[in-house]
C-alpha cells in the first residue's frame, strides 16, 4: 500500500502508531490467551515469530502487509494491533485483520480503529475493496464488521489452516463506494 500520511484515529483510549520490534512480547503474550488464541488462526510459538511484522519503511512495498499497533494514549503500551495483508497493489484491494487485549474488549476500540484503518485504506492508499475474514464461531468480529458496513459475502469452507486444521470463514467486504462508519 502506498501512502503519504498514517491513519489518524480519534479515540479518547488509545491512538494508531506504528507497530515497533519492543511491541512483540506484549502482542505475543496477548495472542496466547485462550480467549483470543480460539477466534483467530495465529500459531505463533515465540515473540520472535512476530518481529517481520515491525514497522521498516526501508523494506515496505505496495503489496507488503501492513500492521500497526494499538497503543493506550497515556502510556504508548501495546493493546491491540490493526492493519492489513493480502494486499494486492494491482487489484487495489487488502484483507484488514486486527486483534486487542481481551482487557480492552467492548470499548469500541476495533470499531473505531476499524472505522479509521477502512476510511484511510479507501482515501489515502487507493484502495477499492477491503476484504475481511472472520472464523465461523467469532461472533464478536462479525458484530464489528457489520457495524463499519462490511457486506457478508459467504463462507470460505476449509479456507485457512488454523494450527493445522482446515478452518471455515466468512469473507465480508467494504467497497470504496461504501460509506464506513
Amino acid at each position: 500500500m502506498h501512502f503519504t500520511r498514517l491513519p489518524n484515529l480519534k479515540h479518547d483510549l488509545v491512538c494508531l502508531r506504528p507497530l515497533e520490534a519492543s511491541d512483540m512480547n506484549d502482542w505475543y503474550d496477548y495472542l496466547r490467551l485462550p480467549m483470543v488464541y480460539e477466534h483467530t488462526s495465529w500459531n505463533v510459538q515465540a515473540a520472535s515469530e512476530l518481529a517481520p511484522y515491525a514497522w521498516s519503511a526501508q523494506e515496505h512495498l505496495a503489496s507488503s502487509p501492513l500492521r500497526f499497533a494499538i497503543a493506550l494514549r497515556s502510556n504508548n503500551q501495546l493493546v491491540g494491533t490493526a492493519g492489513f495483508h493480502t494486499v494486492s497493489h494491482i487489484n487495489r484491494s487488502a484483507e484488514l485483520a486486527y486483534d486487542i487485549h481481551p482487557e480492552f474488549w467492548g470499548q469500541g476500540i476495533a470499531t473505531a480503529v476499524g472505522a479509521e484503518l477502512v476510511t484511510w485504506a479507501h482515501t489515502c492508499t487507493n484502495t477499492l475493496r477491503v476484504q475481511a475474514t472472520v472464523l465461523e464461531a467469532n461472533e464478536r468480529s462479525a458484530r464489528v464488521l457489520a457495524r463499519l458496513g462490511f457486506a457478508r459475502e459467504g463462507l470460505l469452507r476449509s479456507y485457512r489452516l488454523v494450527r493445522g486444521v482446515p478452518g471455515n470463514f466468512y469473507v465480508y467486504s467494504h467497497l470504496a463506494t461504501t460509506t464506513a462508519v
